[in-house]
């Protein structure tokens, strides 16, 4: 796909939507905003489904209709080529089966920062805001349906205590079910990897409410798709960028670039490093669900060991399996292996640690830091003194013979453009709920009659 070409045709398109536009009103004043949405309450998540595509990485909440939609960017320096794009988009978007062109609201904001460097697009208005942040300033971006005709669209940047909000008005009284909320970053063509995973863009405190005005993170409670961009599209392509998981209460994610793989295995998935010789290796983890099916496997193993040369060589091992519980936290070495006795529950934050005492002894260490539990294991370091511990390694491993890969489901957020918006208002029918409609790309240029 072609990013000039298709931003051309997108032109003509906001062109032709704003013969008929209602004029839009325009406010730009110091920090200062009414009306916020108060806390998003406890959320049940409802999982949903990786959707693979060549431009979109983010997410996209469904299954309710949503009426607002908030995040916090840091504005990001830009990392991929200009004819690559790199902006992120966060709006609200109705569905409709088969082609037609459903309203959508939309605010666009490009790597780098500068003037014109954040832009809205709704139904029949776009344009520039005139906030110009900085790369690095704090920028808060919403979108707001009043369910009365008109979408607000506002950015605030709070580096440096400006904030505009403009109004636009839907035409004929359209009442349209917005029932899509995405916040991603697009990324098109081709990009050449990074040597090491690269944040895109960090996403703070988003916020959606519904039209009946139940409040939430992204976790819910709504469907919760993922978008990853791929090299062709499908879960069988490398990845190109995609978000992080969810923290803080599914408010925080970021989107990486990422890097392609040194090296391919069987089993293992993850980062070595190389060279040392280490005598120290920790990380921090999240203790996942049980994976389905449990022949997945899916368990998180770090290591020290001398790779290479004659056999037998020196290795550590600690294993923690996915859906915690007694058992679940192992340790191995050529001396022996075993189990520690903590057991944690399913999204404990558990510390795992390896400690080689250059006097003949491993120390194995496994913290609940939820439950605050603890256990050190000490094991005769065989082999360490002859052959250094050259490898300190954090995997993932996965079955391959026994795994089921994940539905290489594509084109959410990707197909290709819909038609023109249609002249005549939209009648319910024509928007009940289906899959999300792909969005344009940001205006390049004010449209006509717009400073």
């Amino acid at each position: 796909m072609r990013p000039a070409k298709q931003r051309g045709a997108i032109r003509r398109r906001t062109t032709r939507v704003l013969c008929g536009a209602a004029t839009a009103g325009i406010v730009l004043s110091t920090l200062g905003l009414a009306g916020a949405i108060s806390p998003a309450s406890a959320a049940t998540h409802l999982s949903g489904q990786t959707v693979y595509n060549v431009e979109n990485a983010g997410y996209v909440a469904s299954g309710r209709s949503f009426r607002f939609v908030s995040t916090t960017l840091t504005v990001a320096p830009r990392i991929v080529p200009k004819d690559n794009d790199g902006f992120v988009a966060i709006g609200i978007s109705a569905s409709c089966p088969g082609e037609c062109g459903p309203p959508d609201a939309w605010i666009y904001v490009q790597p780098g920062g500068g003037p014109d460097s954040v832009t809205y697009q709704g139904f029949t208005n776009a344009g520039m805001f005139k906030v110009s942040p900085h790369a690095g300033d704090q920028l808060t971006v919403s979108v707001y349906y009043d369910r009365q005709g008109h979408n607000y669209f506002t950015a605030t940047d709070l580096t440096q205590h400006t904030t505009q909000t403009i109004r636009g008005t839907l035409p004929g009284g359209m009442r349209p079910v917005y029932d899509h909320a995405e916040l991603d970053a697009a990324v098109s063509g081709e990009v050449a990897p990074p040597l090491a995973d690269t944040r895109l863009w960090q996403f703070a405190g988003t916020r959606l409410t519904t039209y009946t005005g139940v409040h939430g993170s992204l976790q819910g409670p709504w469907q919760l798709t993922k978008l990853v961009k791929t090299t062709d599209g499908t879960s069988a392509g490398a990845v190109v960028d995609s978000p992080s998981g969810l923290s803080n209460g599914g408010a925080d994610f970021g989107i990486w670039l990422r890097a392609l793989p040194l090296a391919y295995t069987h089993a293992f998935a993850g980062y070595a490093n190389s060279g040392g010789p280490f005598r120290y290796i920790a990380t921090t983890l999240t203790v996942p669900a049980p994976q389905e099916p449990p022949a997945n496997g899916g368990s998180v193993q770090i290591s020290l060991i001398h790779n290479g040369g004659p056999t037998p060589r020196p290795n550590a091992n600690i294993g923690v399996l996915p859906g915690g519980g007694p058992g679940s936290i192992s340790y191995a070495a050529n001396a022996g292996l075993g189990t520690f006795t903590l057991s944690p529950d399913v999204g404990d934050q558990l510390t795992v640690a390896i400690y080689y005492d250059q006097h003949g002894h491993y120390q194995f260490t496994a913290t609940d830091l939820t439950q605050n539990t603890t256990q050190t294991v000490t094991v005769n370091a065989l082999y360490a003194d002859q052959m250094p511990l050259n490898s300190a390694q954090v995997t993932g491993v996965i079955n391959n013979d026994a795994a089921v890969s994940p539905p290489a489901t594509s084109s959410c957020g990707s197909s290709p453009a819909p038609a023109p918006p249609p002249t005549a208002a939209p009648t319910a029918a024509s928007l009940a709920p289906g899959p999300p409609p792909r969005r344009s790309t940001p205006p390049t240029a004010p449209p006509p009659g717009r400073s």
